[in-house]
């Protein structure tokens, strides 16, 4: 069920599936908040992530939204901001449709699809195989940059190596235009899904403003919801083998719903959503910086409050959301390897290099990152929330970086009144290796509230 259906009973919405979504807890985030400032005053959401508590605080305050990632920015500002002339969505699916390159792109993947189709065929039939290995080796990327060909199957090395020709014959190997397609189609979403994606990408690419940026918001929705990995994440593909090598057959439904998405519907569904949705333009900003630097600019707002959600474990973000982030730059990333030097091949994930990794998620610099965080909140003289998770030796769960004691005493050295607040009965989203998609624990929030007063 879609993000935007299985809420659509709630005001507030959850735009992508958010590693320890906020969605449950506003009205104690807000309480919070209320508690430290009482006089309605301008807000930061220093980790703004999905946007999910900027876009419900600006119910009730101004906003100025910072992360240092820009799937984030696209999605506040799009979530925040309230477009000013009426725009029609179905000329915007009609434009997608009818574009000058999507007849051309279409000719030249048309025998990839034709192979994809009859791969789910054979998997009805019970014949996998085929399917399986378009999930686990089916990268464009890697098959034309790598030329790690010789594990390919003869039907599937053919259909890349014609797919191949073709692009090259119109100049289209290393275009944007195919970005989606070339990178994740095959491993995170089907090819006729990821193609889709990029037509709409094309179009999106020649708008500006606003729009454009609802537009891209919209698309990157989409993609959450259609993405076929265990939990909507975007970490690493299925794996589809279990450890002695034989198929795991366990993973065909999923595999069929996921791929079985239709785009477009989505695609418009969400497009429905976002320009709809936001505030006065003048009451909301959104910075697109590191916790650093954002507050140093903020000396020069008037900021009554703080809100901050730094990362808890040592799994950076930008590993779980990278696919995003590489559709919100549309450009053509190298990707990393699994080892330094090239050794052990391309990453299975499909990583691009030199993506952002949080000092919060590194156990020797997360102390001197939150001493940083407290030293300049508490320079700007306003109070500060700071969303913590405790961990539970006797779990399964990751290993918080820190301790909630740890964080106190840092945090008792700028200010004079330092409270923890456990949120009961609260359970994260948990996006994890097992097939379990979400699994629950609960007592996983607190809230260190640090005032002067």
């Amino acid at each position: 069920m879609g993000l935007l259906l299985e809420n659509k009973k709630e005001k507030n919405i959850r735009p992508i599936h958010y590693l320890g979504s906020k969605l449950r807890i506003l009205d104690k985030i807000k309480s919070a908040i209320d508690y430290v400032d009482s006089t309605g005053g301008t807000m930061c959401d220093l980790f703004a992530g999905s946007g999910t508590v900027a876009t419900y605080m600006a119910q009730y305050r101004n906003i100025v939204a910072v992360d240092i990632q820009e799937y984030s920015k696209i999605l506040c500002e799009a979530s925040l901001k309230e477009i000013q002339k009426p725009v029609d969505s179905e000329e915007i699916i009609n434009a997608i449709l009818n574009h000058p390159k999507t007849k051309l792109l279409n000719e030249c993947f048309n025998g990839l699809i034709s192979y994809e189709n009859e791969s789910f065929i054979n998997a009805v039939e019970g014949k996998p195989y085929d399917l399986y290995e378009i999930i686990e080796k089916g990268s464009i990327y890697a098959f034309t940059e790598t030329h790690q060909n010789k594990d390919f199957s003869k039907n599937l090395y053919f259909v890349l190596d014609k797919l191949q020709n073709k692009l090259d014959k119109y100049n289209l190997s290393s275009s944007k235009e195919i970005m989606i397609t070339r990178y994740f189609g095959g491993i995170y979403f089907s090819y006729k899904q990821a193609l889709m994606m990029d037509f709409i990408a094309n179009v999106i690419s020649e708008q500006s403003g606003l729009l454009k940026t609802k537009m891209l918001a919209a698309l990157l929705s989409t993609a959450s919801e259609v993405v076929n990995t265990i939990g909507k994440q975007f970490a690493q593909p299925l794996k589809v083998k279990k450890k002695d090598g034989k198929l795991k057959l366990s993973l065909l439904k999923k595999i069929f719903l996921d791929r079985s998405f239709n785009v477009i519907e989505i695609y418009s569904r969400w497009m429905e959503y976002y320009l709809n949705c936001g505030y006065s333009i003048d009451k909301s900003k959104v910075i697109c910086t590191d916790y650093v630097e954002a507050l140093d600019l903020l000396k020069k707002s008037n900021i009554s409050v703080i809100y901050a959600d730094p990362p808890y474990t040592r799994y950076h973000y930008s590993r779980y959301y990278h696919v995003l982030e590489t559709i919100c730059l549309h450009d053509n990333p190298r990707i990393s390897t699994t080892f330094p030097g090239g050794k052990g091949g391309l990453s299975r994930g499909m990583y691009r290099e030199n993506r952002h990794q949080s000092p919060f998620c590194i156990k020797s610099k997360a102390e001197q990152a939150f001493n940083q965080l407290f030293e300049k909140v508490c320079a700007l003289d306003v109070p500060l929330v700071l969303s913590y998770s405790p961990f539970n030796e006797n779990s399964k769960e990751a290993p918080r970086v820190e301790k909630i004691s740890e964080l106190t005493t840092l945090a008792n050295r700028y200010y004079n009144k330092v409270e923890v607040i456990d949120i009961n009965d609260f359970a994260h989203s948990k996006l994890n290796q097992t097939e379990k998609n979400f699994e629950k624990y609960t007592n996983s929030e607190s809230l260190i509230v640090c005032t002067q007063r």
